[in-house]
């Protein structure tokens, strides 16, 4: 802290605008975009390589073809996160549109989740929406944000 002698006040902003500040990095766009990609790409790889561990709880004697499939969403939220990533780092001016196609990929996953529950379980619903919700609605403002 810088004091002014002089005066005996403080020349350093007050804590409340250092608190907005450090509260307005963090909710930075790309910064969201790239957390949002990031575990995606980790969520990807758990689908991928341990499916069992992720569909335990929705459907615990899982056949092999929802074993497969859990597999694909993995691919896909790798392939997705990966070229979000990729983009964001590389200041594409398409990165904008890949944060936009993740969220609507989560916005996907959410109303899918929701219009066919039943076949989906209590925990396989709410395990979804909490994923896909706040990564859709992350996403959806972090790409609106990138656009600007």
């Amino acid at each position: 802290m810088v004091v002014d002698r002089r005066h005996g006040s403080s020349l350093d902003p007050p804590a409340g605008d250092r608190a907005r500040a450090n509260v307005a990095a963090v909710l930075d766009d790309t910064f969201v975009a790239k957390q949002i990609a990031i575990g995606r790409i980790l969520f990807g790889v758990v689908m991928l390589f341990f499916p069992r561990l992720v569909l335990r709880r929705s459907a615990p004697d899982a056949p092999g073809p929802a074993v497969w499939m859990g597999r694909l969403f993995g691919v896909r939220d790798i392939a997705l996160g990966a070229g979000t990533l990729s983009a964001l780092q590389a200041d594409d001016p398409g990165a904008a549109r890949w944060v936009a196609v993740s969220a609507a990929a989560d916005a996907a996953d959410a109303v899918t989740a929701i219009v066919w529950r039943e076949e989906l379980g209590r925990d396989g619903v709410i395990g979804t929406l909490a994923l896909a919700v706040p990564a859709m609605l992350g996403g959806a403002k972090a790409a609106r944000g990138l656009r600007a």
